[in-house]
């Protein structure tokens, strides 16, 4: 699945990939990098920041995270769920290939 950053550094989870790593509005989001990989995480990490997630489904990805990260605003991201541990990898530079 592809996501893309806004302009404002906010992502949107579509409600499929809330539904199954059980996201809720008013959740505490944990974000911490992993070899170049943004890892969302609804527990808690050794290094993480955090986040909420709204009520549409958006949270923003912290400055130094992106910077860390060299994520520039409507960047597209391939987004893999891990349901076990109920985290989500954003890999950045998706690009669609057709096949």
């Amino acid at each position: 699945m592809q996501l893309k950053l806004t302009k404002s550094g906010q992502v949107y989870l579509p409600n499929c990939i809330r539904k199954d790593i059980n996201l809720e509005p008013g959740d505490n989001i944990y974000i911490f990098v992993d070899n170049k990989a943004i890892i969302l995480a609804k527990e808690a990490c050794e290094k993480e920041n955090q986040c909420i997630l709204s009520n549409r489904g958006t949270l923003h990805i912290p400055v130094e995270i992106r910077r860390i990260c060299k994520i520039t605003s409507e960047m597209k991201f391939k987004a893999i769920l891990n349901i076990e541990d109920r985290r989500i990898v954003l890999s950045k530079g998706y690009s669609e290939t057709k096949g």
